[in-house]
């Protein structure tokens, strides 16, 4: 089966049946082999080949209930954390650049090898590099673990989700940890009990007492806020197209991407990521590419090293604007050094979203009916 197949097939069946269990079940994780209840649709929405406002379009059109509220919730979590981080683009910069170094070597190498003696966590690491997914709330309990337990730097275990997961998404992923850590919400730092390790896990975990270290993590840097992606629109400029996997929603860029005479689709190999990923997700993302390129007679799909040869005497290009990230700084680079003119198609949905995460969710929540007023009147997908 087609991995774009497998995406539709997924979010089919959950809409259909398990979205109205999800707001009661789905913190428990009952394994990797057995049925849980959320959705795992995460390594698709990353990508986009399920598209975050397309998901909120069927939603509300099969449910009118108020049943499935805690799942809509959700998507609207991912997308709020995209604006927060276009938003405040400091704290994606800050994670690149600072050097890590004032931390034990040898415990972290046991962390990442499943060594510590906490059995639970051990095999939470075996899950990932397994199945390269961990279920959300275990994912809550990673990084707790991670962070308060064991006394590690929060940006390594940060790191070390994005090598092995799936879904890796730079503000999700980012801003997740920063949440648990008591960073994103100042002093509010995210640890659980053995009771609730118990009842979650269905009983898989059972210990008497979890040991935590008193850390109070604090930001080094200011955090200040940016409004350089609301200069962006969807207008071309351009003969030439550049995208990268973050951004591969067929339906909604088919007519767009149909314009231009070319279009380069960049696997961007890890030689020239600041994070490096694993083979398994490389693997996972060139799939990815290869599917959606063939759909299309005037896209050809390149490595990041051969980007300069392919663009000799392009002087500007478009760029489906792939959000804050590894991508993102590639082609920040990359521009620079060789003087290209790169206008960034950033999409009308995300604009009129992420202007509302400047601020904590809660604030944002209060914008959703804006925003669905928003999605509506301007057809965006809504037909």
């Amino acid at each position: 089966m087609s991995i774009f197949n497998e995406a539709n097939n997924r979010w089919n069946n959950f809409l259909s049946s398990k979205i109205k269990d999800y707001g009661s079940l789905r913190n428990f994780d009952y394994g990797p082999q057995d049925e849980n209840y959320v959705s795992k649709i995460s390594p698709f929405v990353t990508h986009r080949i399920l598209f975050e406002y397309q998901l909120i379009k069927d939603i509300r059109f099969k449910y009118k209930s108020n049943n499935v509220n805690k799942f809509l919730e959700e998507v609207y979590w991912r997308i709020y954390w995209k604006g927060c981080l276009e938003n405040k683009p400091c704290i994606w910069e800050n994670f690149i650049s600072q050097k890590i170094s004032n931390y034990d070597i040898e415990k972290y190498k046991k962390a990442i090898n499943g060594e510590t003696n906490i059995s639970y966590f051990n095999s939470w690491i075996d899950e990932l590099k397994t199945y390269n997914y961990l279920h959300n709330h275990t994912r809550m309990w990673f990084a707790s673990t991670w962070i308060f337990n064991l006394g590690l730097p929060w940006e390594l275990g940060a790191k070390f989700f994005f090598k092995h997961l799936y879904d890796g998404d730079a503000a999700s992923n980012l801003l997740s940890w920063r949440w648990v850590g008591g960073l994103q919400t100042k002093g509010k730092k995210y640890i659980f009990s053995p009771q609730n390790l118990k009842k979650f896990s269905n009983s898989r975990f059972c210990v008497k007492d979890i040991n935590y270290r008193d850390i109070d993590l604090k930001d080094n840097f200011e955090v200040v806020f940016s409004d350089e992606i609301y200069r962006n629109n969807m207008k071309k400029s351009s003969n030439v197209l550049i995208l990268f996997e973050n951004d591969l929603h067929e339906e909604s860029l088919s007519n767009l991407i149909e314009k231009y005479e070319k279009v380069f689709l960049i696997e961007l190999d890890n030689k020239d990521r600041q994070i490096k990923i694993s083979n398994s997700v490389m693997q996972f993302k060139l799939n990815l590419m290869e599917e959606f390129s063939i759909k299309f007679s005037n896209i050809e799909k390149i490595s990041s090293h051969d980007l300069n040869n392919k663009l000799n005497n392009i002087a500007s290009v478009d760029l489906i604007y792939p959000s804050i990230g590894d991508s993102y700084d590639f082609i920040k680079r990359f521009k620079k050094n060789n003087k290209l003119i790169v206008k960034n198609l950033v999409r009308p949905e995300d604009l009129y979203s992420w202007q509302f995460a400047k601020k904590g969710f809660f604030k944002f929540k209060e914008n959703i009916p804006k925003i669905n007023k928003f999605l509506e009147q301007n057809r965006m997908l809504w037909k």
